[in-house]
């Protein structure tokens, strides 16, 4: 668990450096159709926060054997406008939104950890199984981050880009 903890706490800094060296033409750009801009991936960690990770782990520890609603990001996303968000305010508000969540998550036992729910289509978890995919989640984000930056970077490598493709 240690790690989990480790990388819930540190995600929002190593993404907060990434996207300060980005113009603000990179985080809107999208390098692929059906692919999220960094300010909509900004918007959806802020936005699932707290529903999709701390509310589904917090229904866990305080109630018997909860049923975990699903969500659809495609459509959160359209819906919430991500694509319309200010994403520095977005990281700062995320970033907030964790460190709370953190010294919340803290203060569970193990024997709350043990505690099981099910989702509406993955079925039975433990609240630790969440703290797992929450942390899973975070580094999942990071990958197309870091592809906008190399993108950026591919046109200037001259010969050297034959050794490369971009996915």
């Amino acid at each position: 668990m240690k790690k989990v903890f480790e990388t819930l706490a540190g995600t929002p800094g190593k993404i907060r450096r990434e996207v300060a060296a980005m113009s603000p033409q990179e985080i809107r750009r999208r390098l692929a159709s059906g692919k999220w801009s960094v300010q909509e991936i900004l918007a959806h960690l802020e936005d699932i926060e707290g529903p999709g990770f701390r509310g589904r782990v917090e229904a866990i520890v305080r109630e018997d054997h909860p049923l975990l609603p699903s969500f659809d990001q495609e459509a959160r996303a359209i819906d919430k406008r991500y694509d319309r968000t200010n994403p520095l305010r977005t990281l700062e508000s995320w970033a907030r939104l964790r460190r709370a969540n953190l010294k919340w998550l803290k203060a569970l036992r193990s024997a709350q950890l043990k505690r099981r729910g099910t989702h509406e289509k993955m079925g039975e978890m433990s609240a630790g199984e969440f703290l797992y995919e929450w942390a899973f989640h975070d580094l999942g984000h990071l990958k197309p981050i870091l592809e906008v930056k190399r993108y950026a970077l591919y046109p200037r490598i001259g010969n050297m880009g034959k050794y490369y493709t971009l996915s």
